[in-house]
């Protein structure tokens, strides 16, 4: 049908400031890259996904709740919010769940922050911080890491000023792989004013191996402006499900279910992830898989002559000291797509996602072959 008139509808002034999101090469489906590409294999280690899938206990739960997907489900997703709260040693109120870790930081920034506020984040990071936070009508305050990749406290305090309400920090990093130190953690957080809200993303904390790691969670009773976010999508292998939680003070979680939706959380998410978090033997599994495949590129890359960042994730950053584009370009043609650092404006740097053991070792099979 063809349109005659055109249409004088006009947006919100903030959507000025954002775009559509333009899907490249490895952000497609593996379908679409086949397709593209024109190989019959793809190997895709671009998206931080788990290679090895969701536990067998939640696929059962998954095809069961499946049966029910007639009827509306708790909207409150209390029985996943009960075995979270459980999990975490908090009250079930401190919990709220959403629709893959972005609707939570999506959900959280509608609630707290109005036009003239600030949030300040590190970049680079996650994008959608910056994102939610335009949405809002606030403005992003960015600022880089330090020259060695970390994310700088210092500067970021430094950078507290009356409108600020919002803090971003992703511990590890994405896409740098980095934990923040504990100590200088702690210290930034007494820093912090308690009515702007840290927000501490830990979407791959379960990957992290170092015994120093500091989570929201615990330091929750001493810094009651903490809002820790964690997702199902990486290491419970459930990306795909969009299922993610927050975990805060009763007042901040109360806030939050005023701009949630009822029925957020899909019935075969809600059993799906409850079925997954009680299968500890399983994420245990993934986790010294993972670390043992961190191990091995690191140590294969690094011999291959380049800098590998201390990863604590399920990814590496990686400085190849030269323009990405050939490494890129070339692993594409064999099917293997990497994530190239001009994501971040930084075209030296590739972030390159854990495989299994058989893919990673393809994936080097094929650099050596490139280089």
């Amino acid at each position: 049908m063809c349109l005659n008139k055109e249409c004088k509808v006009e947006p919100r002034d903030v959507l000025a400031h954002l775009h559509v999101m333009k899907l490249q090469l490895p952000d497609k489906t593996i379908d679409e890259i086949r397709a593209i590409l024109g190989v019959a294999a793809v190997t895709k280690l671009s998206f931080n996904e788990s290679p090895y899938g969701p536990s067998p206990r939640a696929l059962a739960a998954m095809r069961a709740a499946a049966a029910k997907a007639h009827l509306y489900h708790d909207p409150e997703s209390k029985a996943l919010r009960q075995e979270l709260a459980g999990r975490f040693g908090v009250q079930p109120e401190q919990i709220v769940v959403g629709n893959g870790g972005d609707d939570i930081i999506t959900l959280l920034t509608q609630s707290l922050l109005s036009r003239g506020d600030e949030a300040v984040i590190p970049l680079p990071t996650f994008g959608q911080y910056a994102a939610a936070v335009t949405l809002t009508g606030a403005r992003p305050v960015r600022l880089p890491v330090r020259q060695d990749m970390a994310i700088d406290l210092a500067a970021m305090t430094g950078a507290i000023t009356a409108a600020t309400k919002m803090i971003f920090l992703c511990n590890p990093n994405n896409p740098t792989g980095l934990m923040l130190d504990p100590a200088e953690l702690r210290r930034f957080l007494a820093a912090v004013p308690p009515h702007i809200v840290v927000v501490l993303d830990e979407a791959y904390a379960e990957f992290v191996t170092d015994p120093g790691y500091l989570s929201g969670v615990g330091l929750l009773p001493e810094f009651p402006n903490l809002f820790t976010v964690r997702t199902f999508s990486k290491i419970y292998g459930l990306a795909g499900l969009r299922l993610g939680y927050g975990i805060a003070h009763e007042r901040l979680t109360g806030f939050f279910n005023k701009a949630r939706n009822p029925f957020n959380v899909n019935v075969i998410a809600q059993e799906t992830g409850l079925a997954a978090l009680r299968d500890t033997e399983f994420i245990r599994r993934v986790a010294t898989l993972n670390a043992a495949e961190r191990d091995r590129l690191t140590g294969a890359l690094t011999a291959l002559g380049y800098h590998v960042y201390p990863s604590q994730a399920n990814f590496l950053f990686v400085d190849l000291r030269q323009n990405c584009a050939g490494i890129f370009e070339g692993l594409a043609r064999k099917g293997i797509i990497i994530r190239p650092g001009t994501t971040w404006n930084m075209p030296n740097h590739v972030r390159i996602s854990l495989g299994n053991k058989r893919q990673n070792l393809q994936l080097l099979a094929a650099w050596r072959e490139i280089c």
